[in-house]
Order: C-alpha cells, then sequence, then structure tokens
C-alpha cells in the first residue's frame, strides 16, 4: 500500500479513503469497508520495516491487546492481519484530533477550553479500565488522547503497554527497559522500576498540568537535565502559571506528580471520585454531583 494512495487502492476489503498520520515505522489511513459501508482506520506497518521481526511482533502486541481492550473510552481494534510483508490492524474510525494540536493552535481547537472536565474525566475512565485489567498504558500524554468536536475522549497507542512484573521476576527485581516520552515518565519509569497504575498516574498529571497552564513543570536544556527534575525537582503549582487555575485542581495535580508513588492518588477511580467534586478553573460552572462527567 503506497503512502500516496490513488482512488484505486485497497487494503484487503477494504477502499483507502485518505491518509490520516503518516508515521516513521507505520502509516494510518481512514478506508472504507465497501460490504457495508462503514468507515474504519487502518494502522499498516511500513514496508521497510515489515523485515524487522522484532517491529512485527510489538506491531502485532499493540494490535492483539487493542483487540482485548473494549471500552468507549478507548480506541479499539477489530481485526489483525499478518500480512507476510506489511501487516495491518483495522480499528474505529475516530474523527477527532490529538490534544496536543489542540495545545499549540487553542483558537482553532477551543474545545479543551471549555470541555477540559469532561476531556480529562473521559481520558481518566479509559486508563482506569486499562488499570482495572492489569495493563499499564506507559506513554500517556496530550498525544495519544484524541477528542473530537462534541468533546468525546479516546486513548491510543498501546506500544509500551505492560504488565506488572509479578512472580520470579518480580522476587529477582526485575527491570524493564526505559521507554516512554521523557517529557511524561514518572521516576520509577525513568529507574525502569515495575510499570503501577500510579506511574500512569503520574505522566497523566503531567498531562493535567500542561492541560491547565500550557506548560509541562519541567523544562531543561538536556535529556539528562529533564530527568533529573522529574526525580529531584518539586514542580511550581499551576496557579503559579495560570490564575484562573483553581486551587484544588492545582493541589490534586501536584499529588498526582508527587516523587514517590505511595505519596500519589492510588487508583484513577480514587483520582476520578476527586476530581468530580473540583473545578480546574475559576471561571468553569460548579460541578454537578449528579452529572455523569462531574458538571
Amino acid at each position: 500500500m503506497a503512502t500516496h494512495a490513488t482512488s484505486d487502492d485497497r487494503i484487503g476489503e477494504y477502499k483507502f479513503v485518505r491518509t490520516i498520520y503518516p508515521g516513521a515505522t507505520s502509516i494510518v489511513m481512514e478506508v472504507l469497508h465497501e460490504p457495508t459501508g462503514r468507515r474504519y482506520a487502518v494502522k499498516q506497518l511500513l514496508a521497510s520495516r515489515g523485515v524487522d521481526a522484532a517491529e512485527r511482533r510489538a506491531f502485532a502486541f499493540e494490535a492483539k491487546l487493542g483487540m482485548e481492550l473494549q471500552h468507549p473510552n478507548l480506541i479499539r481494534v477489530h481485526q489483525y492481519v499478518k500480512d507476510p510483508e506489511q501487516p495491518y490492524f483495522v480499528m474505529d474510525y475516530f474523527p477527532g484530533f490529538q490534544l496536543r494540536l489542540a495545545m499549540h493552535k487553542p483558537k482553532d481547537f477551543p474545545i479543551v477550553k471549555t470541555s477540559l472536565h469532561r476531556i480529562i474525566t473521559q481520558a481518566a475512565r479509559g486508563l482506569a479500565y486499562m488499570h482495572d485489567k492489569g495493563w499499564i498504558h506507559r506513554d500517556v500524554k496530550p498525544e495519544n488522547l484524541m477528542a473530537n468536536k462534541s468533546g468525546e475522549v479516546r486513548v491510543i497507542d498501546y506500544t509500551l503497554s505492560r504488565r506488572p512484573i509479578s512472580g520470579i521476576g518480580k522476587i529477582l527485581g526485575m527491570k524493564v527497559p526505559r521507554q516512554g516520552t521523557k517529557s511524561y515518565m514518572s521516576p520509577e519509569q525513568i529507574r525502569c522500576e515495575s510499570p503501577a497504575p500510579t506511574a500512569d498516574i503520574y505522566s497523566f498529571g503531567i498531562t493535567c498540568y500542561e492541560f491547565a497552564c500550557g506548560r509541562q513543570p519541567f523544562r531543561a536544556n538536556s535529556e539528562n537535565e529533564l530527568l533529573n527534575k522529574h526525580i529531584r525537582e518539586t514542580p511550581n503549582p499551576p496557579t503559579s502559571y495560570n490564575k484562573d487555575v483553581t486551587k484544588e485542581f492545582s493541589d490534586l495535580v501536584l499529588e498526582m506528580i508527587r516523587k514517590k508513588p505511595a505519596d500519589r492518588p492510588q487508583s484513577l477511580h480514587e483520582f476520578l471520585a476527586r476530581f468530580a467534586k473540583i473545578r480546574i478553573f475559576q471561571t468553569d460552572p460548579v460541578p454537578d454531583p449528579a452529572s455523569r462527567d462531574g458538571f
């Protein structure tokens, strides 16, 4: 399947519509399933990567986990095709945008400010479901959260997801590879410790911090300096960068990004129970306890 496809291009039983995202290792396309008239997204490994056995294993893992996880705030994978040259998987077509784009172009995506409480709630629910199923996402960041114009959210990209180390591996103090996005990595993720829900809570806290005040808590001139700040530096509260942020939300976010996992909320269910009762911005309406999304 060529990146620059024509209207006659097909992938399996799907007709190519357009390229959504041309990545370094794969391409995501909008496709049409002609027998049903339904639109889907297809993620296909690039031919240059299809010869790499490790790349193929990682790609298959992402697809199969996406088929296992079924929650309204997670992108669902419907089919995995083990093509000998370019494997691909078929997933929900979600006509939205990465929340990173909304942060870079707030005038074009005002939904983030007006629906931020709902967006954060839905993302937390999707991640909480993953944790309940025994999986840690390990790459929570605005790029991996998508929203549409109605404020609906999907968590995407399960490439780095892992289960916590257990059994003999736990006894022997087994380490995991240092993987993730350095601006959002928890101290224990940096130290290659066993994945845990509290690591995702830290990354989600950094994301919430950025949503609220337009910047991450830590900035540095090098990767090592940035990682050291995650481990050692006390962040300024979000209120120091945005006076409209409420103290209650600022305090909750700071708790999520505490250095020790035991000092953070211990689950996203705990976070959601507290978050439902507070406002993000002082100009937000007072939350309605009867509202499902915390308004």
